[in-house]
């Protein structure tokens, strides 16, 4: 009987604590969001990439040459560099002249940074750099 008693108190205890949570709006230690769930499979599709020294396009050549195509694996351009870099993005669009975004974005070395939100799927771009040494890492679009 006294151990039915404990797991009751146990079992009890443990309702309080989730309901308390809830009622608080606050979710469980360890719980994913549907975002954080979203970002997780886009980052999960990341590449890597190798700038040159000298160049300030990757892939490289401006206007010309290869361009990146964002998927439907991220809502947003994304770069992780393994150094800190001033980085944009430029775009080149099935109807016009490719052009680039106004303002740079500073990217922290070993942190993930979004450079262009709400890209669609299909979408032509590169990544331009600030300076020209070699820099190296990883982007997901």
């Amino acid at each position: 009987m006294r151990m039915k008693s404990r797991k009751a108190a146990v079992v009890a205890s443990a309702l309080a604590m989730t309901l308390s949570g809830l009622v608080a709006g606050g979710t469980t230690a360890g719980a994913a969001t549907q975002s954080d769930v979203g970002i997780q499979a886009c980052y999960d599709t990341a590449r890597s990439y190798y700038k040159p020294e000298g160049s300030y396009y990757y892939p490289s050549g401006y206007p010309g040459g290869t361009w990146l195509t964002a998927t439907s694996n991220c809502n947003d351009i994304n770069i992780r560099t393994n150094s800190n870099r001033w980085v944009r993005v430029c775009f080149d669009p099935t109807s016009g002249s490719p052009y680039c975004q106004d303002e740079y974005t500073y990217a922290e070395s070993g942190q993930w940074a979004v450079i262009a939100t709400a890209v669609l799927n299909g979408t032509k771009f590169k990544f331009q750099f600030w300076s020209g040494p070699v820099a190296t890492g990883s982007w997901a679009a």
